[in-house]
């Protein structure tokens, strides 16, 4: 790629000592943006006007395969991310993956079927806010073993591919999570803040950027809100920021979106440190 990654900064685009101002479109116009989840309701207020088109996984003998479905999400969770991204980056194509059922549960199988589908389609961006968690300490099974080399395989792939993968981390410190530690993909944090634009970066094992995601208000089945809490929902913040920069600079790789991220977060700390912190809920994140 040629060319800087950031371009010179612009009246209205704010930039402080030592912190490139990172180029964004805020509405994620044309991105497509995948939502590998439990499906996403067209219906809800919060959708209202999206561009929205639906996939789901189907088994046939031994394998998967993922094809066009009709719209509908029973548990909610995949409509609360998908509403998350849509406020944030409204001009986003959102394309939802169904992978999970009513019981928020889907095999080690579906899922990779459902993350090569992303990486064949190259999606701009991929939220899974989703991971199999494993307890750390504990001895890992030979399937786990499986599970995690092909997940590894698909995240180096869509690495390769320059699709960005924005996963969240674990929800207890007790438990390791993955895809979202795979440092190939954006793993994602959850934090407490009042302002839904915030980040705050912080390398760990287990993920390198934390988001709001704590009493996050969201959509809730069937036409309403509720507050939600986990790395699930800090996860499509983090989707709706990449949207932002990639509709801006189609062009940039997995790594160099990764830095516009980290740059964002130190223009939002140094912008709202005055007047909110943030904090952190450490044994949670």
């Amino acid at each position: 790629m040629s060319g800087p990654i950031f371009d010179p900064p612009a009246p209205d685009r704010p930039s402080f000592t030592g912190v490139p101002s990172v180029p964004q479109d805020r509405a994620g116009r044309g991105v497509r943006v995948a939502v590998v989840d439990s499906g996403v309701d067209p219906l809800h207020p919060w959708l209202e006007g999206a561009a929205l088109s639906h996939f789901g996984i189907e088994r046939q003998g031994e394998s998967f395969l993922v094809k066009p479905c009709d719209p509908g999400d029973q548990s909610g969770h995949g409509t609360a991310c998908a509403g998350i991204i849509h406020r944030m980056a409204p001009e986003a194509e959102l394309v939802s993956v169904r992978a999970f059922g009513p019981d928020g549960r889907c095999s080690r199988d579906g899922l990779i079927a459902a993350l090569r589908f992303c990486v064949r389609e190259r999606f701009g961006v991929v939220n899974l806010s989703l991971g199999i968690d494993f307890p750390r300490g504990a001895p890992l099974r030979p399937n786990d073993y499986k599970s995690i080399v092909e997940l590894y395989e698909v995240a180096d792939a869509a690495h390769t591919a320059q699709v960005v993968l924005v996963a969240s981390g674990p929800n207890a410190a007790s438990y390791r999570t993955y895809p979202g530690k795979f440092k190939s993909l954006i793993g994602v944090g959850r934090g407490t803040f009042t302002d839904p634009e915030a980040l705050r970066s912080e390398i760990t094992l287990d993920y390198e950027i934390l988001a709001p995601g704590n009493d996050v208000l969201g959509p809730a089945l069937p036409s309403g809100e509720r507050h939600w809490t986990g790395t699930s929902f800090a996860a499509p913040h983090v989707t709706a920021h990449v949207a932002r920069v990639r509709a801006a600079r189609p062009g940039l790789s997995v790594d160099a979106v990764k830095t516009a991220l980290h740059e964002l977060a130190a223009q939002w700390e140094q912008m709202s440190a005055p007047k909110d912190g943030g904090t952190v809920d450490h044994a949670t994140a």
